[in-house]
């Protein structure tokens, strides 16, 4: 076959598919009315069929919905037999014209709105199609479309925020695993706040001089990973809502030993271990109360929040340091991290001195206990492995 012969015949084949599904659909909606499953004792035609021919249950009622709907829908069924539309294009079709009004003044309504989108699934994917659908009432039937179109939308989004869901668990290697469930307003809310943090570019610091560090340049979702990570970090502790009368925090204990740079991991308030590496990370923006333990655990001092850096430094540091201070990342300053220098926790000041602006990457990093630095001139920084 020539190149031509090749290109020519996969899109026939397109067709050929659509027109071949086209004839499954119309005989499964044909042997449901028959009855089929019925007489092998089946629950259901969908059930019988699935058994039949090896489709999962939930895959073959799904298509026996979408041959119950082309039923009533003919020139759907006459595009997809002539191969002109897919089995997606006519799915988007008929849930989109089951869903209109009943009781429409002018029965031309859901002829003239098949045909348009029938036209328009010509030259647009399923998806793209399924946008116009949303508003297909405003384009054939604009005198009553917009009204419509506004209560369905209104609709939309009441349905979405109350069924609004979210799980999480551990599994059990350090991580929590979760999905949610959210309106697409919050979606893109969400979406562009990650951006924000995912989105700056900066150069992957370097182990030798003009060496990238393999692994650095990873793909998107684990860039999203890491913003989402940034952003629950970066919550305000003052904007959220209290929970017990205190600010919603999250607790982490560890005795001094460790935030002077011994190795006893932090505990969290559901008795969840974290290094004690990532622990001082989180103490350089986070408020350190210092209680003092009897030997029960007993509580005989509670002392007040210490060692931040104050709105003004933050903004002094900035000014000089524009950008994270690691040697090749340019990462900028509102985005980094407030580190010092020498720890506070072995007497470091809380002035500008001793202060640092770091990436949340390369902040994460100078933790890191595989990790050494040396201090270059003009105030950088450079990361090298331990060997």
């Amino acid at each position: 076959m020539s190149d031509d012969d090749v290109t020519a015949t996969l899109l026939e084949a397109a067709r050929l598919r659509a027109r071949v599904e086209a004839l499954e659909l119309r005989l499964a909606a044909e042997a449901d009315r028959r009855h089929a499953g019925e007489r092998v004792g089946a629950t259901d035609t969908a059930s019988w069929w699935a058994v039949e021919t090896r489709q999962s249950r939930p895959c073959a009622k799904h298509r026996m919905r979408l041959a119950e709907s082309l039923d009533r829908h003919s020139p759907t069924v006459s595009a997809l037999a002539d191969g002109d539309v897919s089995v997606d294009h006519a799915r988007v079709i008929t849930e989109c014209l089951d869903k209109l009004p009943a009781d429409l003044d002018d029965p031309t309504i859901p002829l003239r709105a098949e045909q348009h989108l029938l036209a328009e699934a010509r030259h647009r994917d399923p998806k793209a199609l399924r946008v116009l659908a949303k508003h297909v009432l405003t384009v054939v039937a604009p005198e009553i479309g917009e009204a419509h179109d506004a209560r369905a939308l209104e609709a939309e989004e009441r349905l979405a925020r109350e069924t609004a869901w979210l799980t999480m668990s551990p599994d059990g290697r350090g991580s929590v695993v979760g999905k949610f469930k959210i309106p697409e307003l919050h979606g893109a809310m969400l979406k562009k706040t990650l951006l924000a943090f995912a989105a700056p570019k900066h150069q992957a610091a370097t182990q030798e001089a003009g060496a990238p560090e393999p692994g650095e340049r990873r793909p998107s979702p684990e860039r999203m990973g890491d913003a989402f990570c940034e952003l629950l970090e970066r919550l305000p502790t003052t904007s959220v809502p209290k929970l017990g009368g205190l600010n919603a925090t999250v607790v982490v204990t560890m005795d001094i030993a460790s935030l002077m740079g011994g190795l006893a991991p932090g505990v969290l308030e559901d008795g969840a271990t974290i290094s004690a590496a990532t622990a001082r990370r989180l103490a350089c923006e986070a408020g350190l109360v210092p209680a003092v333990l009897g030997s029960t655990s007993e509580l005989l001092d509670l002392g007040r929040t210490t060692r931040l850096f104050t709105g003004a430094q933050r903004r002094g540091l900035n000014l000089t340091q524009p950008t994270c201070t690691a040697d090749g990342c340019d990462w900028p300053a509102h985005l980094c991290h407030a580190h010092h220098d020498q720890p506070w926790s072995a007497g470091g000041a809380t002035d500008l001195t001793n202060a640092r602006n770091l990436c949340p990457r390369h902040h994460a990093r100078i933790h890191d206990p595989t990790y050494e630095t040396t201090h270059l001139p003009g105030g950088k920084v450079a990361f090298h492995r331990r060997t």
